[in-house]
């Protein structure tokens, strides 16, 4: 996990961008906290570690940072899978996937 610049999107809903509000700088910027991609080691099974505990072990680690060095959005990419789609947007994530790169992007407000 980093911070890191993204690009604000042209797809973003007025509603989003309000409630992005000052967030982004001159040049539609955001600072962001990035989850690459999460993986399961072939070792664990899904009722072993669940996916919606590496996402609480990350709040835990991007909580602590935030503490120090601010910022209020985590950025997170996954292979455009239905059933990882539906995960994450089960977890509060909003898709902003502009470019078909091979990964979708979604953003969610940290609590």
């Amino acid at each position: 996990m980093k911070t890191m610049k993204i690009p604000v999107f042209e797809t973003m809903s007025k509603t989003l961008r309000k409630r992005l509000g000052n967030q982004s700088d001159k040049e539609q910027n955001l600072v962001v906290y990035l989850i690459g991609q999460l993986g399961r080691d072939t070792h664990y099974t899904k009722g072993m570690l669940p996916g919606t505990r590496m996402l609480e072990d990350c709040y835990r680690l991007i909580s602590e940072a935030r503490d120090i060095v601010g910022g209020r959005l985590i950025l997170l990419e996954c292979k455009p899978s239905k059933k990882l789609c539906s995960f994450y947007e089960e977890q509060g994530y909003i898709d902003i996937t502009e470019e078909n790169d091979g990964l979708k992007q979604y953003i969610r407000f940290i609590e």
